[in-house]
């Protein structure tokens, strides 16, 4: 009888070694394999059609930056011993996905960052302030990362184009010696074009 014992543990390794085997060469044949198919011209005329009904790139980028803006007077009204600095150049880049195809662009906001942070106390008025504020430039979805101090971080974006990072995004990460406010106006076209 413990020869049937052993067998049968040594039987169940072997099967999930060989499904270890089987998912593992699956995956990789799809991160190997042939890029995914080029988006059909109406999925390219229906995100085209998406992003002439929103602000062109230069009005998002400038609504964006004034919430940023505002999220640093709220957190340094809480904190007045904060001082922010910008970090990084601002950055202009491609569209992700159907929306590659549509002339539009991404910006990257420069960075803010500050020594020092805000009391575990202040973060969840702070969030809350900062999710209003988010809200007013579409960012409508937050998903919070972690809040168990010292370490709090929250994102807000868009529920649109956000499977191909193409709208909007802000977030904030804190710890005990810093705080930093990123932001990233999705996918939009722009009023040069």
């Amino acid at each position: 009888m413990t020869t049937g014992r052993w067998r049968q543990p040594a039987a169940l390794r072997a099967i999930a070694a060989l499904a270890v085997i089987g998912l593992t060469v699956g995956g990789c044949a799809t991160l190997l394999g042939e890029p995914a198919p080029p988006p059909s011209a109406d999925e390219i005329a229906a995100v085209s059609a998406e992003l002439t009904e929103l602000p062109s790139s230069e009005v998002a980028e400038h609504q964006v930056a004034s919430v940023v803006e505002q999220i640093v007077a709220a957190a340094s009204a809480l904190e007045p011993t904060l001082r922010w600095r910008q970090t990084e150049d601002r950055a202009i880049g491609p569209c992700y996905g159907p929306y590659a195809h549509t002339g539009g662009r991404r910006v990257v906001l420069p960075r803010y960052r500050t020594e020092g942070s805000l009391p575990a106390a202040a973060w969840p008025g702070f969030q809350e302030t900062a999710r209003a504020l988010a809200v007013s430039v579409g960012a409508t979805d937050m998903l919070p990362g972690g809040s168990s101090s010292p370490d709090r971080h929250v994102t807000f974006q868009g529920g649109d184009g956000a499977r191909w990072d193409s709208d909007i995004e802000l977030s904030i990460f804190a710890d005990a010696r810093s705080m930093t406010i990123t932001a990233v106006v999705g996918c939009r076209l722009s009023a040069e074009q």
